[in-house]
């Protein structure tokens, strides 16, 4: 009875802090978040969390880099708008979980009743109390929607299965040099988040060790991938290194080389091919080079001069639709300027997705919304999940990516996603399930009537990911479902 009586002194006394502390929310100045709050959360240490490589790394809160100017760390409070009750501030996320009036990962990050609650209230307030237009107002004063955006789409890192896709149809090599480079981040689910590419020295290692393996397996037993478009009479051939250098190079930068570019790489194909007396070591340092170069790792959109509009526009559709760099037809219709009309681009786009790669790079994107790789890599007990393995883990996700491919390229109702009577079994899911096996290896099984399992919340891809070694575990299915809706949370 006293514990009852407690516990409801501490929730009337809650309200009543709350209430005193949103009493007094005075008009305030946007640059309040950069001066007064940004330094309270700092000092909290939220930023060890609310980072790419903390544990809250999957939440809507994402701290700027150190070095951010007071216009980004602004934006950044601008931001958080997302995480308040607009309707009841009190109960925002943004106050009641630094403060651990309900669980916290972090714990008590600010005393509740301090001066710091205090300015994190005044600063919800002001959040709750603008208006879209205003706040969106503000955003672009601050540049999100010019300066910042535009700075973003300007230097995209390729993404690691793009960087694979690309060498693969430059080179003609398959060997996927990027399955060994530093694990990319997940930031709101996924891979390309262009503010959290970051360049670190391991990854820059690794660029030029990639470079240098390619560079040399390109022309290890001749040009058997017909990289020279001529035949060089001398190892100082200078018409062929001439046709060489543009050549690959248009394909390397998804662009014309700038002439200083074509000087640059020229001489130093010169160099190597007057040492060795071989005009294949000449090509396969410019290859080394340019492998090397933020020009092939980077999308710079307008490239240096910003004068390619068009080469722009055929890598932004190559890349979306097909995850990796331009065809020969798309870079010829970007020289023709064909791509600056819609019909154009719809006539790039239709081709585009009727090619198998585009097929390879939804599935990278399913991969990434979906987090197989949670299946993938999953370890469980084997008492408590005695069919799980490896194998079954692959079946599983090979399951819904069929699932989700005939959805897509048999233009079905996507919501079938969630209501399917039907899935793509194997005879060990069919076990799994207990089915009857299907004829062959993931065919379409409708389930029989009555079957409580329907569509994607139902198939062992989604369940496997969501739950703990030991245990099922409702909870994480609900927050996978919520943070997909949302894209983000807290």
């Amino acid at each position: 009875m006293t514990r009852c009586l407690w516990r409801g002194l501490s929730f009337i006394g809650w309200i009543w802090i709350a209430s005193a502390v949103w009493a007094q929310s005075p008009v305030i100045d946007p640059s309040f978040f950069a001066t007064k709050l940004y330094p309270v959360l700092e000092a909290a240490h939220c930023r060890l969390c609310h980072a790419t490589d903390g544990v809250a790394s999957g939440t809507r809160i994402h701290f700027p880099d150190k070095k951010a100017s007071q216009d980004q760390i602004q934006l950044f409070g601008l931001s958080l708008a997302a995480v308040v009750n607009r309707s009841n501030p009190s109960e925002s996320l943004l106050f009641v979980k630094p403060t651990n009036r309900i669980k916290h990962t972090g714990g008590e990050r600010i005393k509740p009743g301090s001066d710091d609650e205090k300015i994190l209230s005044q600063w919800i307030q002001y959040l709750a109390s603008a208006s879209d237009e205003s706040l969106a107002g503000e955003r672009r004063r601050l540049g999100e929607s010019a300066g910042t955006a535009k700075q973003e789409h300007a230097v995209r890192r390729l993404t690691h299965s793009q960087y694979d896709n690309t060498v693969r149809d430059l080179l003609g090599d398959y060997s996927r040099p990027a399955v060994h480079f530093p694990p990319e981040d997940y930031v709101d689910g996924f891979k390309n988040q262009a503010q959290y590419q970051g360049m670190t020295p391991l990854l820059v290692e690794a660029y030029s060790t990639a470079a240098e393996k390619l560079a040399l397996n390109a022309f290890r037993a001749g040009d058997i991938n017909h990289l020279i478009p001529c035949k060089p009479v001398s190892a100082t051939d200078v018409k062929c290194r001439d046709l060489f250098v543009r050549s690959f190079g248009l394909r390397a930068f998804r662009r014309p080389l700038r002439e200083v570019e074509f000087k640059r790489y020229a001489a130093a194909f010169s160099a190597q091919a007057s040492l060795s007396a071989k005009f294949l070591e000449g090509a396969r340092t410019v290859v080394e080079a340019m492998l090397q170069s933020p020009n092939f790792l980077f999308h710079l959109e307008a490239g240096p001069d910003g004068q390619s509009v068009d080469y722009d526009i055929a890598s932004r559709l190559s890349y979306l639709l097909q995850d990796t760099m331009p065809d020969k037809v798309l870079l010829d219709a970007a020289a023709k300027g064909e791509l600056r009309t819609s019909a154009g681009r719809d006539a790039a786009t239709r081709r585009l997705l009727d090619d198998p790669r585009a097929h390879q790079a939804l599935d990278e994107y399913f991969d990434q919304w979906l987090r197989f790789d949670r299946v993938l890599n999953s370890s469980k007990e084997e008492r408590r999940f005695p069919q799980f393995s490896l194998e079954m883990a692959a079946s599983m996700v090979e399951e819904t990516r069929r699932l989700l491919d005939h959805l897509v390229w048999d233009d079905r109702n996507f919501m079938e996603l969630l209501t399917a009577d039907y899935a793509y079994l194997s005879s060990d899911l069919a076990t799994l399930y207990k089915l009857p096996a299907p004829a062959g290896q993931f065919e379409l099984v409708h389930f029989p009537a009555g079957t409580p399992r329907a569509g994607l919340l139902g198939e062992a891809s989604f369940l496997a990911a969501n739950s703990g070694p030991t245990e099922t575990s409702p909870t994480a299915r609900g927050i996978f479902i919520r943070e997909q809706k949302k894209k983000r949370e807290i």
